[in-house]
């Protein structure tokens, strides 16, 4: 038995969860692949995978070396394109993790355009704004917003830079105004996300480029750590807050936000990709990074709407 060929075909049946649709896949017939993979749980020991007349399902066993497998066969794949020996195309199964706001950013519709241009990769995603190790996690790549990189700097890259917005509901600004300078945002209700080192601090420097960074300390009438959840009491009117420009920039076009203090630009956040260590990253987890950071980078300007392009 050629044990990487069986490794390969195994990892196939799993990510597409049918012994034919991978032998379509590996140009291979249905027995062949099946045989392969009897071959392999021959040789482990112990089944790999139950199968019923429905579904296949990976056994406790199966689940372990499946992740094995595919680290082991992305190491191989690393290995010959850093020796130029073939040029690999990304392929199997990429697992993702990202804040919940970010998945309400197109990201979608990234992962979309991502596996029409990779269609021998499959994407699975898990949207979760605690971060925990990507080793611990089992995930190719995590994905986080803060001001510094979390945990071993080594692990992480800047990959895009994500500007936050001071915005209040038409509804807010009627019965309470606008604070005039910034000092004023200390007497105003504010919307504090919770998430983040000081959060009670907001940081400004001024929209010009000329002068330096102030803080201000804001007292929040809400408090929460889910963006999504301040965003929903910002739109009704329960406060001033400041959020990243993704989640609100279509409220802003469509008017039902108004900026608060233009002349001011919050301190911006940075999205950081996070990659298990020491493990290299694969093709697959380079180009799907290389195309969140194309699509997520609005530097220091952006437009009402996400590109498209």
């Amino acid at each position: 038995m050629d044990r990487l060929t069986a490794m390969s075909v195994f990892c196939r049946v799993v990510e597409r969860g049918s012994f034919t649709v991978a032998g379509e896949r590996l140009d291979m017939s249905t027995a062949s692949v099946s045989k392969y993979v009897s071959a392999l749980e021959s040789h482990i020991g112990t089944p790999l995978l139950a199968r019923t007349t429905r579904r296949i399902v990976l056994t406790e066993a199966g689940k372990a070396y499946y992740e094995k497998c595919t680290r082991i066969l992305d190491e191989i794949e690393d290995a010959e394109r850093s020796a130029g020996v073939v040029q690999t195309t990304p392929r199997g199964l990429l697992k993702v993790r990202a804040p919940v706001s970010l998945g309400h950013a197109n990201l979608g519709r990234t992962v979309a355009e991502f596996t029409q241009k990779f269609p021998e990769v499959s994407v699975e995603m898990t949207l979760n704004d605690r971060f925990v190790d990507p080793a611990e996690e089992g995930v190719d790549v995590a994905f986080y917003i803060a001001t510094a990189p979390k945990g071993s700097a080594e692990g992480a890259s800047p990959i895009a830079t994500m500007p936050r917005l001071l915005v209040a509901a038409p509804a807010y600004v009627e019965w309470h105004g606008l604070p005039a300078e910034l000092d004023d945002l200390a007497r105003h209700r504010c919307l504090v996300y919770t998430r983040g080192i000081a959060p009670n601090e907001w940081r400004f420097s001024p929209a010009g480029g000329d002068g330096k960074e102030r803080a201000v300390h804001v007292t929040g009438s809400f408090r929460c750590n889910h963006s999504l959840t301040l965003r929903e009491a910002l739109l009704e009117g329960a406060g001033i807050a400041l959020l990243p420009a993704f989640l609100v920039l279509d409220d802003l076009a469509a008017g039902h936000l108004h900026a608060v203090l233009p002349d001011w630009c919050p301190q911006a956040r940075t999205l950081y990709a996070a990659y298990p260590q020491p493990r290299r990253s694969s093709p697959k987890v380079r180009e799907f990074v290389s195309l969140v950071s194309r699509r997520f980078d609005f530097g220091t300007s952006f437009p009402l709407r996400m590109r498209d392009s």
